[in-house]
């Protein structure tokens, strides 16, 4: 046997082609974080024997592995600082909220179920069933991994994996936007009670901008999405307004209250827009608002990267492949969110 040395970008080369990855950058780096999570994982809990069971992992275990695997690669791992780059244990909690991996208690974990999720354009998002060492030769042949997931042939599941339809894998309210909304809304009317005397700085949300109590327009009424700090959070409430004036308050979950915001913007016709630019097989998009819990799943499907300095606090930039735009999609259009596609004409 003859050993080589080799450079660090050329070591990411090998590791790429090892995972029918055409990322680089931070796409390959979380790309080899979560197959690495699989493998190790799998390698960890799998049965020994016929009659063995499977037996879950613990965290510390499994982010000891990787690091110990990876980090001569990406050095900022051993540590697994997390100021502006995921590091393994991020990972691994990114993976559960998508469905590729299993949390238990007790801070074990197992892979999950192999199942997929249409992503259009002959493709599928490939989410659990382990490392692609252990995939059926028929998926196998076709997948890649693209970040936190893999991409295959839908045609590679049958009578293997389920699939999935990009609405029922989001998860957000089955009945649609506005008519959830219009049941929020009637649900909160019925528990009003009577505002307190002080409400401190509370806001009342108008299309696209929060505006003091004391700065509504005098003939403002009916209910209104309202928020008052508390602490360093806010809390959210609907607030009845009789000409300009509050009567009446129901406290309503933070999520909620992310959701509906969305729904009033397109109600005012002045809906989110939101940029997307492909270029080189990877799409990039600017956001200024928190999505919903449910819909933020699909902001994993990419990776996040650093903000200009310039740029207003809360506002995050992500990238994705271009393959799982189709599902990001559809998350944005629940919202009511206006999604303008453009491609980068300098870089293609």
């Amino acid at each position: 046997m003859k050993w080589q040395a080799t450079s660090r970008e050329e070591a990411w080369k090998i590791v790429a082609a090892g995972m029918c990855c055409r990322l680089t950058g931070e796409g390959l780096r979380i790309s080899a974080i979560s197959e690495c999570l699989r493998a190790v994982s799998y390698l960890c809990s799998a049965p020994v024997g016929e009659r063995g069971a499977w037996e879950p992992a613990a965290s510390i275990r499994l982010t000891g592995m990787v690091r110990y695997r990876l980090a001569s690669l990406w050095p900022d791992l051993a540590g697994d600082g997390e100021s502006t780059r995921p590091g393994v244990m991020s990972v691994l909690d990114s993976m559960a909220e998508l469905g590729d991996m299993i949390r238990l208690e007790g801070g074990r974990w197992l892979v999950a179920p192999a199942h997929a999720v249409h992503a259009g354009d002959g493709l599928a998002v490939l989410l659990g069933g382990g490392p692609m060492e252990v995939l059926p030769q028929s998926v196998a042949v076709s997948a890649r991994v693209a970040g936190r997931v893999r991409l295959i042939e839908p045609a590679a599941c049958k009578d293997w994996a389920d699939i999935w339809e990009a609405d029922d894998w989001i998860g957000a309210p089955a009945e649609g936007l506005k008519a959830w909304s219009a049941q929020l809304q009637g649900e909160t009317a019925a528990r009003l009670t009577d505002a307190p005397d002080d409400m401190g700085d509370a806001c009342a949300y108008l299309p696209r901008q929060w505006v003091r109590l004391a700065d509504l327009p005098a003939g403002e009424g009916g209910l209104l999405l309202c928020r008052v700090r508390a602490g360093q959070a806010y809390s959210y409430f609907v607030g009845e307004f009789v000409k300009g004036r509050l009567q009446g308050v129901s406290a309503i979950e933070s999520s909620d209250a992310r959701r509906l915001r969305f729904h009033l913007d397109a109600q005012a016709n002045r809906p989110v827009r939101i940029t997307a630019v492909e270029s080189q097989g990877l799409v990039k998009l600017r956001l200024a608002r928190r999505l919903p819990e449910r819909e933020a799943r699909v902001l994993l499907l990419g990776w996040q990267v650093p903000i200009p300095e310039d740029e207003h606090p809360g506002v995050t930039y992500h990238v994705f492949p271009s393959e799982t735009l189709p599902i990001v999609r559809r998350a944005f259009k629940g919202l009511g969110i206006v999604l303008d596609e453009r491609i980068d004409a300098k870089r293609g």
